[in-house]
């Protein structure tokens, strides 16, 4: 290597820039696109970068390190769904699809063994999430809550219904009910926040949610299952599971 890659290589890691565009490069050093663009390819022959998609990039020691890529692949955006869940400890193994949340639209991405998919969210659904460092490096993810939300939203990107009783129960020690409920009330969706409720109570929460919150008729817990079950008059829920 040059001395000016190692310079630029080493600037890079110690800012925490494992992940970085052509303008990024340009921004630290001050030099041209043109002259950036080369210093870049030839790191990628050097093997010391790899090459996500079109002008993003990745420090190759980071490359599996998939939360990384994930969200800054797009922005805004934030982790989330089974990704966060797995990160608060509620999911056993991360598996190989990414869940990254934004109200962009994006075509999911394939990069070493991962499938990144990129969910969008109407703007108003768009919060809930915050700053944190995970191995050294800086990412954006959804607080525990709005994981939960998020999963409970969106089925196919969460944890099976049957699971969620269980999820519940890991997460009492490190979420506020109360937030959960609030966040479940701002996706204005009275079907989520009846399952919601019934969820908790069932994991063992006593609660009362005020009956103009709830759906007027009664709903599938599971919404893609049978109209057959148990029906739970409290939160006008069938519990076809």
């Amino acid at each position: 290597m040059s001395v000016t890659r190692k310079l630029i290589l080493y600037t890079l890691k110690k800012k925490g820039l494992n992940f970085f565009t052509i303008s990024d490069i340009c921004y630290l050093f001050g030099i041209t696109n043109n002259y950036a663009s080369q210093i870049v390819f030839q790191l990628k022959s050097d093997d010391a970068v790899e090459e996500i998609e079109k002008g993003k990039y990745i420090i190759a020691s980071s490359c599996e390190y998939p939360l990384l890529i994930g969200y800054k692949t797009v922005q805004p955006s934030y982790i989330s769904f089974n990704t966060a869940l797995y990160v608060y400890e509620m999911r056993k193994d991360i598996g190989e699809e990414i869940y990254i949340a934004t109200p962009k639209r994006k075509r999911p991405l394939d990069f070493k063994k991962y499938n990144f998919k990129y969910i969008t969210l109407k703007p108003y659904k768009f919060f809930g999430y915050c700053n944190t460092t995970i191995k050294g490096n800086k990412v954006i993810i959804a607080e525990p809550e709005k994981a939960i939300i998020d999963s409970l939203e969106e089925l196919n990107y969460g944890p099976e219904l049957r699971k969620f009783r269980d999820i519940l129960k890991k997460a009492m020690e490190i979420i506020s009910v109360d937030k959960l409920i609030d966040y479940a009330c701002r996706f204005r969706d009275k079907s989520l926040i009846a399952r919601l409720g019934y969820l908790l109570e069932t994991a063992g929460l006593s609660l009362d949610i005020p009956d103009n919150f709830l759906p007027k008729d009664y709903i599938k817990l599971n919404p893609s299952g049978e109209r057959r079950g148990k029906w739970i008059s409290k939160w006008n829920i069938i519990d076809n599971l």
